[in-house]
């Protein structure tokens, strides 16, 4: 018996690792009593633009999105329409190269949207084997409206994660949920951004800026607040950089 609880504990905490190692993956419980009492109004859909990774098809592509948010669409009446494909071969290993990448990919017309399917190579199968924390999907803080997530299983880390579930936890991110595990929040931010939408007569789900907590309600809004915090950040960097060099140049 105590052997028993012993191996379970051990079970309990690898799980419990493994979580912590992958990011969180988990947007939280539902609660229909919290759900309930917003008002989600008619259906509506997201214009999802999709960009696949090399060895991921369209059919592939398409498939995960709608076996990823067809049991919680219904929920809000907000259902993802992938509007375009585009083939998008990774453009760095980690995830900060990744979201970077995202960030200079502007929202075109009709695209509320972007989440690229980013497959996995050898470099990948290497981490798994040496267990290093990984991400297995992520969103630009600055609008909330691009996104990754892996789209195949290698490493261990994916024991308790399938694609479909960090494709589905993505969504919601992309959708204004900022803050993980409290659901009802992320119901008044669904509700919000589709009503701000349908008050407004716009085809466009407006972003969420949670750096500066607030909505992004336009195409050209989300792309100009990336192009600044872009800009700002080279600025940063170039100025660290001309700082170290005048710290060298007087040694």
């Amino acid at each position: 018996m105590a052997r028993g609880l012993k191996a379970a504990v051990c079970v309990f905490i690898i799980a419990l690792t493994i979580i912590a190692f992958t990011g969180c993956t988990s947007v939280g419980i539902h609660s229909t009593a919290a759900r309930q009492r917003l008002d989600f109004g008619a259906n509506d859909s997201v214009a999802l633009c999709l960009y696949l990774d090399a060895g991921i098809s369209e059919e592939q592509g398409r498939t995960l999105v709608q076996e990823a948010w067809q049991d919680d669409g219904p929920l809000y009446g907000l259902h993802i329409n992938v509007v375009s494909v585009t083939a998008w071969p990774r453009p760095a290993f980690m995830m900060d190269g990744i979201i970077d990448a995202l960030r200079r990919e502007p929202l075109k017309p009709g695209c509320d949207r972007i989440l690229a399917l980013i497959n996995r190579h050898v470099g990948d199968f290497v981490w798994g084997v040496l267990q290093l924390p990984e991400y297995l999907g992520a969103v630009d803080d600055e609008t909330l409206t691009r996104g990754y997530a892996i789209a195949r299983r290698i490493t261990l880390n994916q024991m308790f994660e399938s694609p479909r579930s960090v494709v589905r936890h993505e969504i919601y991110h992309l959708l204004g949920c900022d803050e993980h595990f409290r659901m009802a929040r992320c119901y008044e931010q669904i509700a919000r951004l589709k009503r701000w939408k349908r008050e407004h007569a716009t085809d466009f789900l407006p972003g969420w800026d949670l750096v500066n907590r607030r909505m992004i309600v336009s195409r050209e809004a989300v792309n100009e607040r990336l192009r600044a915090a872009l800009n700002a950040e080279m600025n940063e960097s170039l100025n660290a950089s001309t700082e170290v060099s005048g710290v060298l140049s007087t040694q």
